[in-house]
Parts: C-alpha cells; sequence; structure tokens
C-alpha cells in the first residue's frame, strides 16, 4: 500500500506531462458601428472570430469592415487538459500594437460598384476630441519581386499607397490601411471615431458617414 501511494504523484506528473495544456484569453477591443447610439452588444464576451465578423457596416456601394489595432489582452490563462492551472498572466498588452506612437486603421473594403477612389492622407481619427489626419496609407495583399499584384508565388506584404488609389474592381476584397501619428486610443473609451467621407470617396454616392467605435470584450481559447 505504501508503494502504491509513493507511485500515485509521480504517475500524475507522468500523465500531465503527455496530456499537454491549452488556454484561453481575452481582454477588450474597439468594434465599430454607425450611427449616434451602439448596437447592444451581447454582455456576455464573443470569441475573435465573432467580434471580428460583428464588425461589419452596411454603406451604399460597399461591403466595409473598420477595425483600430488597439486590441488590448488582459488575461491569459494556460490550463492542462485536466482543466489544472498552469500559468495566468494578468498583465496589459497590446499585441498588435507593432510600432510605438502611432494607431493603425485597418479598412477592408468591398466595392459592389466602380468609382471609389481611395485617399489615406484624408483620412481623420478622432479621440477625445483630438483631431488627427492619416500620415500613410497602405494596400496589403500578394505581390511578386518586381511589385506586381500576383494570386500566388509572391509574398504578402504591405504596400504604400502614395496618393490616390482607384478601387477598379467591384466584388474585389481590398485590404487598406491607415497610420495616424499618435498611441493607440484605449479600446475601453467611448469618445473614438473615424472620418473616411473623403479618404473614401465614389462621386455617385453619398460620403460615409462618421464611423465610431464601442467598447467590447473579446475571448480567445487556444492549444
Amino acid at each position: 500500500m505504501l508503494i502504491a501511494r509513493r507511485r500515485f504523484p509521480a504517475l500524475i506528473l507522468v500523465c500531465l506531462g503527455f496530456s499537454g495544456c491549452a488556454g484561453y484569453r481575452g481582454g477588450w477591443e474597439s468594434v465599430a458601428y454607425l450611427g449616434d447610439t451602439p448596437p447592444a452588444f451581447s454582455s456576455e464576451a464573443p470569441t475573435l472570430h465573432e467580434a471580428r465578423n460583428r464588425a461589419a457596416l452596411n454603406v451604399p456601394g460597399l461591403q466595409l469592415r473598420v477595425a483600430i489595432n488597439n486590441q488590448l489582452r488582459t488575461y491569459d490563462t494556460q490550463v492542462y487538459l485536466f482543466a489544472l492551472p498552469l500559468s495566468v498572466d494578468p498583465r496589459n498588452v497590446y499585441p498588435q500594437n507593432h510600432e510605438p506612437g502611432k494607431t493603425r486603421v485597418f479598412v477592408s473594403v468591398t466595392p459592389t460598384d466602380p468609382g471609389f477612389v481611395f485617399r489615406p492622407s484624408l483620412a481623420v481619427l478622432s479621440i477625445a476630441g483630438k483631431r488627427f489626419t492619416g500620415i500613410a496609407g497602405f494596400d496589403f495583399d500578394m505581390w511578386d519581386l518586381q511589385g506586381n499584384r500576383v494570386k500566388q508565388g509572391g509574398k504578402w506584404d504591405h504596400r504604400p499607397v502614395e496618393s490616390d488609389f482607384a478601387l477598379m474592381e467591384p466584388g474585389r476584397r481590398y485590404l487598406l490601411s491607415i497610420d495616424f501619428a499618435t498611441p493607440v486610443p484605449s479600446p475601453e473609451s467611448r469618445d473614438i471615431g473615424v472620418d473616411l467621407s473623403q479618404a473614401l470617396r465614389a462621386t455617385q454616392h453619398p460620403p460615409l458617414p462618421l464611423i465610431r467605435f464601442a467598447p467590447v470584450r473579446w475571448k480567445q481559447g487556444y492549444t
């Protein structure tokens, strides 16, 4: 009996070693919406995938999604598959904030009509009453060594948009982004807006309305 008791803790450690571990993490992010009043987002934190999907905005001539790189992770818990805690990281981390002092706004655009033009320098980011104009714009896609857009065999990269960029292909998704010279705003802020009314225009459609952002929780499981 004594020998069996001594072997039991060792057996647990062996099992844990082979069981692997998983985890879950979450925090806050800013979710785009149109209008003066934010939608009634659920009080239960959605998965990261669900949070991104619900950020679609309906505007004439465009399928539009707008996001800010201010996603904040407030917890990261790793557990064994037997649900025993392994580690807990309670630090606040901005995993997407790659350049201190800059905020990047991602603009995913699928035009349903031709005629839209992207002018990143005319975009305006407002944070708590302060306004910042776009200092750089980018087009994310796959490129070959000569800088041509390709469907395979190239490298995914952000290429600068110097001035006017015509969105010539209706039905194609353009992955655009704009940099602003300001640190990322807190995702818990309720006073963030992006004005693309002059930065994304088509003469046959009215200017885009102001895009506002609501603080929303997110969560994500991983293995």
